[in-house]
């Protein structure tokens, strides 16, 4: 009879008193715990006091007061926009001098006298319609954490979660990005319907970070198109959490001066461009097929060309031009191509970037220019003429989709959760293809048995196994686990199992 590696079996009491470990109020220490493994019951509910269901980390985990990452300062300081610090210096500054103007309004000007000098409603001096919205602003802490947590609560019902075995490259391109980016804990990510739109965005509640990407920018990971783009993208949004302009504090600070026309977005492209140069210190390679895919779409990003997108940085010039550019919340296509180019000045924020790489020739004179300078019909077919296109270089080229099983066919199979020694209720006690007993209550691909004697024997009905050794069966939970067959086939007869070690 194989001993159990992981201790005896539960003691007699342990199912009785399983409900009281998660008690309100209740929190023994850690030696009044059972030592042996948890049953493969959660029947009487997770017990969150017990270490053993707890993820051990060699890092520090988030505190209130504390960053996100962990890499240093100065590292920080050199990715950082060098425009982003006074800006947020001034939105604090500016949103510090609204909310004090706002409790002045709302208990100097409006409850003082109420309470110092009663009279009738009819008699009441009662505040303008700005010194009442200006009021309205000490609700905005609490407005500012209910709307963060209705949005990541929006994203755990309705997203598709990144996970091991749900777009697995995409959750390697999550976690190198948080390895390289310091953090304390990899962020959760989700996926969501973009319905023709090309974005994604960062976002918190709490100690909890996450990044939402939408599906029409997902789209483009696939090896078919441009998985580094893909991994820039994943890189830019990490880089948000690394920077704290995720953090419920900063976006408090902040929160009057968001809505100052003009120079509000000034802040908001400096955080932008901070965002990109941690995108780019992950994945260098994959910023030009970034800016292509937001440029043109997940379609067209092949046939966009960068470098000529970036020289319109310098060309496109005008009032309207700098108008539009002023009101933007992120830095303009071609200006933030032309910032990721070159890498030995930090991207433009007011004022157009001045010089271009020398021998890059246009191919068209720049809109910028009067339109009689524009060429005429003729001039362009004498143009197409004299240097025609290469043969073969079709644009708007034909995008194949290959055919594939659903996902839950051809993942692969985890035993448990990821780094945490507890097996969730949802993955406990049912059958089907990734049940502990396997499909029928036969051997699966998550619970590894054989079978011996008759099938009326208790001894020959398939034993489920999990990552914590041998379960017993429903009403012989205290009872040693009977003898197993190590090395019998699988019910197919192909694949015979491989002897595991007790």
């Amino acid at each position: 009879m194989p001993q159990n590696p992981y201790g005896p079996p539960p003691g007699p009491d342990f199912e009785r008193d399983a409900h009281k470990y998660g008690a309100p109020g209740v929190h023994p220490p850690e030696s009044a715990l059972p030592s042996q493994p948890l049953a493969d019951d959660v029947s009487n509910g997770w017990v969150p006091e017990d270490s053993r269901q707890r993820a051990r980390s060699p890092l520090p985990g988030p505190s209130l007061f504390s960053t996100q990452s962990l890499l240093g300062e100065g590292l920080r300081g050199k990715l950082r926009h060098p425009g982003e610090i006074p800006w947020l210096i001034v939105g604090i500054c500016f949103t510090i001098a609204a909310y004090t103007f706002a409790f002045w309004v709302l208990f100097i000007r409006t409850f003082m006298p109420m309470i110092t000098t009663p009279t009738t409603y009819t008699e009441a001096d009662t505040a303008s319609t700005f010194d009442q919205l200006l009021a309205l602003m000490c609700i905005v802490p609490i407005a500012i954490f209910i709307g963060r947590g209705m949005l990541y609560g929006q994203m755990r019902l309705s997203g598709v979660r990144i996970t091991p075995t749900q777009f697995p490259e995409a959750y390697e391109m999550l976690v190198g990005a948080a390895k390289a980016h310091g953090l304390r804990r990899v962020p959760d990510a989700y996926v969501v319907l973009g319905n023709g739109t090309i974005n994604a965005f960062a976002s918190g509640h709490g100690h909890r970070r996450f990044v939402a990407i939408y599906s029409d920018l997902f789209e483009v990971g696939g090896e078919a198109r441009d998985p580094d783009a893909l991994r820039f993208i994943i890189g830019h949004e990490v880089g948000h959490i690394a920077a704290g302009h995720t953090s419920y504090f900063r976006l408090l600070g902040v929160s009057a001066f968001q809505n100052v026309p003009f120079l509000a977005s000034i802040l908001s492209r400096a955080q932008e461009y901070t965002a990109d140069n941690f995108g780019y210190r992950y994945c260098p390679r994959g910023s030009e097929g970034t800016i292509r895919t937001l440029a043109a779409g997940k379609y067209l990003n092949k046939d966009v060309n960068f470098q000529e997108l970036a020289d319109r940085a310098v060309y496109e010039r005008g009032l309207f031009t700098w108008l539009a550019n002023l009101n933007m919340s992120h830095p303009a296509t071609t200006w933030r191509a032309h910032a990721l180019r070159d890498r030995s000045r930090p991207g433009r924020l007011i004022w157009r970037p001045r010089l271009n790489p020398a021998n890059n020739p246009l191919s068209m004179v720049p809109a910028a220019e009067p339109a009689a300078s524009w060429p005429d019909p003729l001039q362009s077919t004498e143009f197409l003429g004299t240097y025609p296109e290469k043969p073969g270089n079709a644009h708007w080229g034909v995008n194949v989709v290959s055919d594939k099983e659903v996902a839950d066919r051809r993942d692969r199979v985890i035993p448990d959760l990821l780094d945490i020694y507890w097996a969730g209720p949802g993955r406990r006690g049912f059958g089907g293809p990734n049940g502990p007993a396997g499909p029928e209550g036969q051997t699966g691909p998550n619970g590894p048995t054989g079978t011996t004697g008759s099938a009326d024997d208790d001894s020959a009905r398939p034993r489920r196994s999990s990552g914590y050794g041998i379960d017993p069966e429903p009403g012989d939970r205290h009872r040693q686990a009977p003898p197993e067959t190590r090395d019998s086939p699988d019910s197919s007869g192909d694949n015979p199992r491989p002897p595991e070690n007790g």
